[in-house]
């Protein structure tokens, strides 16, 4: 592939994604995001659906027979919930995902994806000397600001316990390089390339469905792809997913997480909560990535983490799965960061693989 389409396609996943993370969509509260899919599949699919729970399904023959693929990356971002209003007008709230604590404090966010709001940060001059840091903030001690001066402005703004909050960040270009920092990253990028990897297969002819499938409440327990798996019912099926880099300096990354931004898409062949990938999605995922002739990672992550995988290897009378993982720092918090190349080669990987669908019900046999 030529530099000019590899520059084209980084740019039109690049504009996907911005405009995707500026679209609220906490866990649970996906409806916008999914208005948004709607329009942006249509034109590129045989047809959409969307179930009762909220996922998305765009369906793609090849023209041709063959099995079932289906490709899935979740449309909720990790967020906040309004627990409490006080009568002093601040909001007390909880976490709709596993945003940690200690990135919290002074986030702007958006309540109902329209009120624009500060964690509030106890003002160091009051702070007692068992304060100043040492003891990080629980989340139950935090409230957020709205400028409202009393729980009746906060009425008036329509807000009520249950609302959803998100980060209010968008997408900024590091200066001279193809990195990028945002929130929501974590998973409106897997989003982006499913939809790049539907405008890219238009006119071509392959063996099969392609199925892109957009899943929701990923972070509160991998919900939407425990549905969509089951809806589906594919031959085989990847779960298109960021996943921790661990390459900054508070990390041994040798020894712990030999994970890299900027190194390739990562195949995650186990995780410690949940997913073991096929052999065969796993031999198909390196065959595609080294006839489209670029950088991947394997790699293990046991600590911590799960991706829709684990959900949808279950269903009915369980379905091959795999992962491809995009490399990203900061996780769940609203400045990620990632590499645009990498998202770029998890492309090229799937378009291969679709490429490939007609080998793949032999690459399956178990024995």
């Amino acid at each position: 592939m030529d530099e000019s389409t590899k520059s084209r396609l980084k740019a039109e996943i690049l504009r996907t994604l911005k405009e995707l993370v500026a679209i609220p969509g906490v866990s649970g509260f996906e409806h916008r995001v999914v208005a948004y899919l709607k329009d942006a599949f249509a034109p590129l699919a045989d047809r959409v659906e969307i179930d009762s729970f909220g996922n998305l399904y765009a369906y793609k023959s090849g023209g041709r027979p063959g099995p079932t693929f289906m490709v899935a990356a979740h449309s909720d971002e990790v967020g906040f919930i309004v627990r409490a209003i006080e009568e002093k007008g601040f909001i007390r709230f909880d976490r709709l995902g596993g945003a940690p604590e200690n990135m919290l404090l002074g986030q702007r966010v958006l309540v109902n994806g329209r009120h624009k709001g500060v964690i509030g940060v106890k003002s160091g001059h009051l702070q007692r000397l068992d304060e100043g840091g040492a003891k990080p903030t629980k989340l139950y001690d935090m409230f957020i600001e709205l400028g409202a001066k009393n729980a009746a402005d906060v009425a008036a703004m329509d807000i009520k316990v249950g609302d959803p909050i998100t980060f209010d960040y968008q997408l900024t270009e590091y200066s001279g390089t193809d990195r990028f920092f945002t929130k929501a990253l974590d998973d409106r990028w897997g989003v982006a390339i499913l939809l790049q990897l539907m405008r890219e297969v238009q006119g071509r002819q392959f063996d099969g469905t392609l199925v892109a499938a957009c899943t929701v409440q990923e972070e509160v327990g991998l919900r939407g792809a425990t549905v969509a798996a089951f809806k589906v019912n594919p031959d085989y099926a990847i779960a298109v997913d960021t996943m921790p880099a661990g390459d900054t300096p508070d990390v041994r990354t040798a020894i712990d997480h030999p994970v890299y931004v900027g190194r390739g898409p990562v195949f995650t062949l186990a995780t410690g909560t949940g997913t073991t990938v096929n052999p065969g999605v796993k031999a198909m995922l390196y065959e595609a990535a080294e006839a489209a002739g670029v950088p991947y990672q394997p790699a293990l992550m046991l600590l911590k983490g799960n991706t829709d995988a684990s959900a949808m290897q279950l269903a009915r009378e369980g379905i091959p799965v795999g992962n491809i993982g995009l490399p990203r720092r900061f996780s769940h918090s609203s400045a990620e960061t990632a590499d645009q190349n990498d998202g770029l080669y998890a492309l090229l990987v799937l378009m291969k693989m679709v490429e490939n669908m007609g080998q793949a019900r032999e690459k399956l046999k178990f024995i």
